[in-house]
């Protein structure tokens, strides 16, 4: 059993002979030996040592009987100058009262007798400071855990603030789209237009993935039979239903729920509540706000933020929860295959079954058998089927549609943006998707004309 350091042992005898004899014995294994002849002259050594902060003692030896000072009173007097030292009595007598005396106050660690084994004594004395590195590593890995401990607090402490502020940031801007909307008097619809635009400017990404949500939850109510006043819900809901993660840092954007850590997941499992906080001020959007609450709770209970289940959670939310699921895959996984290929292991029912090919094609596989697999525990039955009905009708149409890229003055009432519409500077005017009305092409001809639009406007019919 090794050591890691020299250690320095303290040797204290009236007889010269012994600590010759003991010196000559731990020489042979590299430590540094000091002698005393009693124990005023030890613990004038062991001050000295302490005063010039050198390397402490690490193993003490001290005979009991001496004159002017025994071995137990040296002992729990060296215990006040060097408390972590390893402590042994050297005794040539069976005399049990004195190794009694010296545990109780020198709180000695073993006692040795005269005349001792060399290879025993020599034992003893190298497992006595192995205990003692051991405590010392002990004490140092204690107190890095500490550190750490503390430094993980701070950062945690910073990471919640940063949310907190950006979370106080999008309350205020929800607050401030109400004193537009009362000023601009606009409708309902263009309120939520405004506030998905918003979206888009401070992460295009998000806002594109919205838009889809958006449009295809929309579809997938009217497959299912809503009214214009329920299907203008979903589709406001999908709009900003994640506007909650604008306050998150970029790397948890990036990561899929199961590969976040405890607290990033804490942190993630907020964006709900943190949208609905930034709606809630605004009287007209109460109902918006309980579907994005809600939009990610599961029919068997094992959702987020509340963990509410089956019928307490509305057929419009599940659509917006089905749906939001369905486009994070097609919308927002990376175009690489090999990336494709290594996020769908964390899904083995996929991964057997995925073929390589173009990477949009992999997706909206891989998507739709997520979301099958899901059916009953997560998604609802009813609204999973009417997803892919609407997903077999985009399939069969694709082709039918015709796509245009035109000047702003050519835009007619009726057609769709293919892609989002920006100004040069790169600010979002409108999300792609959006169906051009009257009023949005004029709004478009007044920006064109002021020549902030470059290039032509990709739309279809």
């Amino acid at each position: 059993m090794s050591v890691k350091k020299q250690h320095t042992i303290l040797l204290i005898d009236d007889e010269t002979a012994i600590t010759k004899a003991l010196s000559r014995l731990f020489r042979k294994g590299g430590y540094k030996i000091l002698t005393a002849a009693s124990g005023q002259e030890g613990l004038d050594i062991l001050h000295t040592l302490k005063d010039g902060a050198e390397d402490p003692v690490s193993l003490i030896i001290s005979d009991q009987r001496m004159p002017g000072m025994n071995g137990a009173e040296f002992l729990a007097k060296s215990k006040e100058i060097f408390p972590d030292a390893i402590r042994f009595l050297l005794t040539g007598y069976s005399d049990m009262d004195a190794i009694v005396d010296a545990v109780n106050k020198g709180e000695i660690h073993r006692y040795l007798t005269k005349p001792w084994n060399d290879d025993d004594i020599i034992l003893q004395v190298r497992q006595a400071v192995k205990q003692l590195e051991l405590q010392a590593e002990n004490r140092r890995l204690t107190e890095l855990t500490n550190e750490q401990n503390l430094e993980l607090k701070d950062l945690n402490r910073n990471l919640d603030n940063k949310v907190k502020q950006r979370t106080r940031e999008i309350i205020n801007k929800g607050r401030d789209l109400l004193e537009i909307n009362k000023k601009l008097e606009k409708s309902f619809m263009d309120t939520i237009r405004l506030l998905s635009s918003l979206i888009g400017t401070l992460n295009p990404d998000l806002g594109k993935y919205m838009g889809h949500v958006a449009r295809l939850s929309r579809k997938v109510g009217v497959e299912l039979g809503f009214s214009k006043k329920p299907l203008d819900r979903i589709e406001m809901a999908g709009m900003i239903h994640d506007i909650g993660l604008l306050g998150l840092p970029e790397k948890i954007l990036a990561k899929d729920e199961a590969q976040m850590t405890g607290n990033e997941f804490r942190l993630y499992s907020q964006h709900p509540v943190i949208a609905f906080m930034c709606l809630e001020p605004v009287d007209s959007l109460g109902e918006i706000g309980e579907i994005i609450l809600c939009h990610h709770e599961n029919l068997d209970g094992s959702g987020f933020p509340s963990g509410i289940k089956g019928d307490a959670i509305s057929l419009e939310t599940r659509i917006i929860g089905t749906v939001a699921d369905y486009c994070k895959i097609t919308d927002m996984w990376p175009r690489d295959t090999k990336i494709i290929m290594a996020k769908t292991l964390q899904y083995d029912y996929v991964y057997k079954e995925v073929v390589l090919e173009e990477p949009d094609i992999m997706l909206k596989k891989i998507a739709k058998r997520i979301i099958h697999h899901g059916i009953k525990h997560k998604y609802d039955e009813k609204v999973v089927t009417g997803l892919f009905r609407v997903l077999s009708a985009q399939e069969a149409g694709g082709n039918k549609r015709k796509h245009l890229k035109l000047n702003y003055y050519d835009l007619k009432e009726g057609m769709v943006l293919e892609e989002d519409l920006r100004i040069k500077d790169g600010r979002l005017l409108m999300s792609m998707g959006t169906i051009l009305k009257q009023a949005a092409i004029d709004s478009i001809k007044k920006v064109g004309e002021h020549k902030l639009i470059g290039g032509t406007i990709h739309v279809s019919i």
